[in-house]
């Protein structure tokens, strides 16, 4: 399962600050993670808009076009845009 932590404003946003998900066949990217959880409507739609997020896969700085899966970590703030 991979692991999704939100930090700081987001977090507190969204009410998570972490989270274990099985990602579903056609999530490969975060791109496709992004849309999968603004599915679940109030805040996430309002918040998780792809040019206000800066992600982490596995710790590393990554754009959202980078390849993610059920055995990442991955990190997810608002930007200051």
């Amino acid at each position: 399962m991979a692991r999704i932590l939100y930090f700081s404003t987001l977090a507190e946003r969204v009410g998570e600050t972490m989270e274990e998900i099985r990602l579903p066949p056609g999530i490969e990217d975060l791109h496709g993670l992004l849309k999968l959880l603004r599915m679940r409507g109030e805040e996430w739609p309002v918040y998780l808009v792809d040019d206000r997020i800066q992600a982490t896969v596995n710790r590393n700085f990554v754009e959202l076009d980078a390849k993610i899966n059920n055995q990442d970590e991955i990190g997810l703030m608002l930007t200051r845009r």
